[in-house]
């Protein structure tokens, strides 16, 4: 997806706003650093959570690194790590800062997280 189709996707499904932040992949298209992901990845706060699968059809996908429970909701993948009050702005949707990016990238250190660990560096101009 590109930034047009995550914006439109956002905006399909109505999701609010103060309680989500766009992490990972997701960020890095909206921010301008990579032109594709193949999904969304959001950070809810824990009630926001609560409310997507009261409210939703949503899917458990697995327990994270972190022992918490992710869900799949539609293209998107959410749970409540990383959700921050740090955030960058795109177009009104929350998304996560790079500096954060670039931590979560080095913590779960896989090939296609190192890979963009150079577009963030790059990005930052370091």
């Amino acid at each position: 997806m590109d930034k047009n189709a995550i914006l439109k996707k956002l905006k399909e499904f109505n999701l609010d706003k103060s309680k989500y932040l766009v992490i990972s992949g997701g960020a890095m298209v909206l921010l301008g650093i990579k032109d594709t992901t193949k999904d969304i990845d959001i950070a809810v706060s824990k009630d926001y959570c609560e409310y997507l699968l009261n409210n939703y059809s949503c899917e458990f996908d697995r327990v994270n690194e972190f022992n918490h429970k992710c869900y799949n909701l539609d293209v998107f993948n959410f749970g409540i790590d990383y959700y921050s009050d740090d955030y960058e702005e795109v177009e009104g949707i929350r998304v996560q800062t790079v500096e954060d990016i670039i931590k979560l990238k080095r913590f779960l250190n896989r090939e296609k997280d190192k890979e963009d660990i150079k577009k963030l560096i790059k990005y930052k101009g370091e």
